[in-house]
């Protein structure tokens, strides 16, 4: 069952580690399509996600489809709760980027400084924290994600990394890249002060 997107969310799992905006077992992706998100599995590291570690659940978060003794990421409810905000969005990029995490942790917004996070960009909320995988940390992001104007299209999480959505996996990643870089271009600016 949607063997194409499957690949498409391994492909970008694996990408996020290459790419330095995640590390070890931390991070998840996730795509709709029709009445079904379709969500790397808990525990696995996007380093090594291939098509087999994606789960499959409905709404409710019932698993649909999934290897045995994989379920699926326990930030599950989060990607669900954007989902049901933005209507116009089929993919989801949750990571832990070093520069974002840096400046969530100091409850900063990343500086939008540079000419296209200004333009591609515009915000990126910072909501506060909660412990991963909980219920409250999927409210914050239901309330921000409904109280933010459509253009807004990733928020960072205090001291947990960053949320991106877009349609098209290759659009939300990336926007999550842009964020990071827009972190990491900040950060540089600062230091030069």
């Amino acid at each position: 069952m949607f063997e194409d997107l499957k690949k498409e969310i391994a492909k970008y799992s694996n990408l996020s580690y290459e790419r330095n905006l995640v590390g070890a077992a931390g991070g998840n992706i996730s795509m709709r399509k029709d009445n079904y998100y379709l969500i790397t599995a808990g525990g696995r590291s996007l380093r090594d996600v291939t098509t087999e570690d994606i789960i499959i659940v409905d709404e409710n978060n019932n698993i649909i489809e999934g290897k045995e003794g994989l379920k699926p990421s326990k930030e599950t409810s989060l990607h669900i709760n954007i989902y049901k905000f933005r209507p116009d969005i089929d993919s989801v990029v949750h990571v832990h980027p070093s520069y974002c995490t840096a400046y969530s942790i100091l409850k900063k917004q990343v500086p939008i400084l540079t000419a296209s996070s200004k333009l591609k960009l515009k915000e990126v909320p910072i909501i506060g924290y909660a412990n991963p995988g909980s219920k409250e940390l999927a409210d914050f992001v239901a309330e921000c994600v409904k109280n933010s104007p459509l253009y807004v299209k990733a928020l960072t999480l205090e001291a947990h990394g960053l949320l991106a959505w877009d349609k098209g996996l290759g659009n939300c990643f990336d926007i999550a890249e842009l964020v990071e870089e827009t972190a990491r271009v900040a950060f540089i600016a600062e230091q030069i002060k």
